[in-house]
C-alpha cells in the first residue's frame, strides 16, 4: 500500500488539531495525498512538526467526513472510491439534490436568480480554461448553491457532512475519459434554467437524473477497473 509523502504544513492561527485536519483534507482533496495512501501518525507529525496528538485528533475528523479510514492492525488510509462507494453516494445526492431543485425552484427569487446564473458562469469560465481542479470547485459550488437555495436546514445540515466525499466523486465523474469540458457545463444547465424558470417538477427530476446518471457510469468505469 502507497504511504503518502506530501510534504505538509500546519500553518496560522487555528487550533494544532484544526489546522492538521485543514492542511491533510486539503492535500487529499487535490489528491496531493493520492487515494489509498497509507497515513502514519509518526511521518505526518515530522512533516508538520507536531507532536503525534493533533496529527491524532485530525485523523479522527477526517474519519468523520468519510475521506480516512481506520483499519485494525494497519492504520490509517485515504478513502478510495469502490462501486458500492459510488452507488451511495449517487443515489444519496439524487434524493438530497432532486429534492433541493425542487424547493430551489419553487423559491427562487431575484437575487437567487442571480446568485445562480453566477455560480454557473463560474463552471462555464473553468470549462472555458481547461482548469480541472476549478471545474471541479465550481461544480460542488454549484451543487451546494442549490442546496442552500432550497432554504431548507435540515437538508442543508445533512448535505453538509457528506460534501467532502461527494467532492471527491466529481474529481472522478469529471476526469472519466478525460470527459470534454464542455459536457459537464451542458449537464448541468438544463437544471439550472428549470430552477431559474420556477420549473420546480422539472428542476427535481433533472437533479435526480444527473446524479443517478452520473453514478451509473462511474460504478462502470470501477467494475472495469478504470
Amino acid at each position: 500500500m502507497q504511504e503518502a509523502e506530501t510534504t505538509l504544513a500546519a500553518t496560522g492561527k487555528r487550533s494544532l488539531d484544526q489546522a492538521a485536519a485543514d492542511t491533510l483534507r486539503q492535500a487529499i482533496l487535490t489528491g496531493a495525498i493520492a487515494p489509498g495512501s497509507r497515513l502514519t501518525e509518526t511521518r505526518l507529525a515530522e512533516q508538520m512538526t507536531l507532536s503525534r496528538g493533533p496529527i491524532r485528533a485530525a485523523l479522527h475528523k477526517l474519519v468523520t467526513e468519510g475521506l480516512v479510514i481506520q483499519q485494525p492492525y494497519v492504520g490509517w488510509r485515504v478513502i478510495s472510491l469502490s462501486v458500492q462507494d459510488a452507488w451511495e453516494i449517487s443515489t444519496l445526492r439524487a434524493n438530497f439534490e432532486g429534492l433541493a431543485a425542487r424547493l430551489a425552484a419553487e423559491r427562487i427569487d431575484d437575487h437567487g436568480r442571480e446568485r445562480l446564473q453566477g455560480a454557473y458562469d463560474r463552471l462555464v469560465a473553468a470549462a472555458s480554461q481547461a482548469d480541472h481542479a476549478a471545474l471541479i470547485d465550481a461544480d460542488l459550488a454549484l451543487h451546494k448553491l442549490v442546496v442552500d437555495l432550497a432554504g431548507h436546514s435540515r437538508l442543508a445540515q445533512h448535505y453538509a457532512p457528506v460534501t467532502h466525499q461527494i467532492r471527491l466523486y466529481i474529481a472522478a465523474t469529471t476526469g472519466m475519459h478525460h470527459m470534454a469540458f464542455d459536457s459537464v457545463c451542458e449537464a448541468h444547465w438544463n437544471i439550472v434554467e428549470s430552477i431559474l424558470q420556477g420549473m420546480a417538477t422539472e428542476a427535481g427530476a433533472l437533479a435526480s437524473a444527473h446524479c443517478y446518471n452520473s453514478g451509473r457510469k462511474l460504478r462502470n468505469l470501477l467494475e472495469r477497473g478504470e
